[in-house]
């Protein structure tokens, strides 16, 4: 029994030793520049901007929309929630979910979509607080 603790001991010792050795890597020849970090948060921004452009089309373009309209996507996102709430069950039933944990989560979608329509608000983004930079 000591041989083996003594061995495994041993091959700990011998992969923390190899693991504090300089690593070497060859880069392959390319004819491209490189990008600094400066230039990808940059293209990173004009991505997020572009994508915060079209949420806020479409949160226009939703508030546009009739009642009847809005309800008839609340309708879908109801029956949605059905789905997930039968998927909830199914799971706790399988007890891969804990039943007061799922009750808890389809309750919490409930009143989700309960506080969307009372709002009006685009339903299929949340605003995200931005970070200071």
């Amino acid at each position: 029994m000591n041989k083996i603790k003594l061995c495994g001991l041993a091959l700990t010792g011998l992969l923390y030793a190899a693991g504090l050795g300089t690593i070497t890597a060859n880069a392959a020849e390319t004819n491209t520049g490189s990008a600094t970090l400066s230039e990808v948060n940059k293209d990173k921004n004009s991505k997020d901007a572009a994508f915060d452009q079209k949420i806020k089309k479409a949160e226009t373009a939703w508030q546009s929309l009739t009642k009847q309209q809005k309800e008839d996507i609340y309708a879908l996102l109801e029956a949605e929630m059905d789905d997930e709430a039968k998927l909830l069950d199914k799971m706790a039933e399988y007890k891969v979910l804990d039943k007061t944990d799922a009750d808890r989560f389809k309750a919490f979608k409930v009143q989700k979509l309960k506080n969307l329509r009372e709002s009006g608000e685009f339903p299929l983004m949340k605003k995200k607080p931005r970070k200071e930079q």
